[in-house]
C-alpha cells in the first residue's frame, strides 16, 4: 500500500507559530489586574478563548498594557454543577493585545506565564457581591458550551 506524503508550507508574509505547547479550547470565566503607569490597580475580567501550560488568550473589551505583569484568575466549573468551582491564579506577562476593527473579531490579549503548574488552585468561593462568575457560569460559558 503506497502512502501520501502531505506538505505544509508556511504562505509568504504570515507569522510563524511560535508556541511550544498545545492550546485547549477553554471559555471560563478570567478575572485580572494590573498597576497602571500611575500606580493605580487596574482590574478586568473577560473569558478564556484557550489555554496551555505557559499561556492564555483571554477575550475582554478591558486589555492591559503589552509587556506588563498582570495577576490572573482562571475559574473552572465543577463538572458536578456550577459550585464549587475552581480557582487558578497567578502571575503572567501580557505578551501581545488584539483589538477589533470596524467591529469585526474580538478584543483580548495573550498572556504568558513561567508555567501554569505553579498557579494556586483553591475551591473557595469569591465574596458577596462577585456576580461575575455566577452570571458566566449560569450564561453557558463555563468551556461546555
Amino acid at each position: 500500500m503506497r502512502s501520501k506524503s502531505t506538505h505544509f508550507t508556511q504562505a509568504l508574509g504570515a507569522p510563524m507559530e511560535m508556541r511550544k505547547e498545545i492550546r485547549y479550547r477553554l471559555d471560563a470565566p478570567a478575572l485580572f489586574s494590573w498597576e497602571s503607569s500611575q500606580h493605580e490597580r487596574l482590574h478586568g475580567e473577560g473569558i478564556t478563548r484557550d489555554i496551555s501550560v505557559f499561556g492564555a488568550f483571554i477575550v475582554s473589551p478591558t486589555c492591559p498594557p503589552v509587556d506588563v505583569p498582570i495577576q490572573v484568575e482562571v475559574v473552572l466549573p465543577s463538572l458536578t454543577g456550577p459550585k464549587p468551582v475552581i480557582r487558578v491564579s497567578g502571575e503572567a506577562r501580557v505578551l501581545r493585545v488584539d483589538h477589533n476593527s470596524k467591529g469585526e473579531g474580538e478584543n483580548g490579549f495573550a498572556v504568558m506565564s513561567q508555567d501554569f503548574s505553579r498557579w494556586t488552585m483553591s475551591t473557595e468561593q469569591r465574596e458577596p457581591g462577585s456576580t461575575f462568575v455566577e452570571t458566566a457560569v449560569a450564561s453557558g460559558r463555563n468551556g461546555h458550551g
